[in-house]
């Protein structure tokens, strides 16, 4: 290959100038990406909220874990001992 044809190809297409009209199809595109962007911030609010609402609890999380956890051991091997 010669040297004088490298300048002949673009590796990328031009950018659009702002006065040129804008295709249906990536207008389509932006207003997808745009609305998909408001529902996901619309769902991290609220999950954020019921974080919030959690943020008493969570001290005692733990330890409650622990309780249900020791109490379906004991359950379990009550069960398993008298109902055989």
């Amino acid at each position: 290959m010669s040297s004088s044809g490298a300048g002949r190809y673009m590796a990328f297409p031009p950018s659009p100038s702002p006065s040129a009209p804008h295709s249906p199809h990536l207008s389509g595109l932006r207003s997808a990406a745009s609305t998909a962007l408001v529902e996901q911030d619309k769902y991290l609010n609220e999950l954020l909220g019921e974080r919030n609402k959690l943020g008493p609890f969570m001290g005692v999380l733990p330890n409650s874990y622990r309780l249900l956890n020791q109490g379906q051991i004991h359950f379990a091997v009550y069960f398993h001992i008298y109902y055989q």
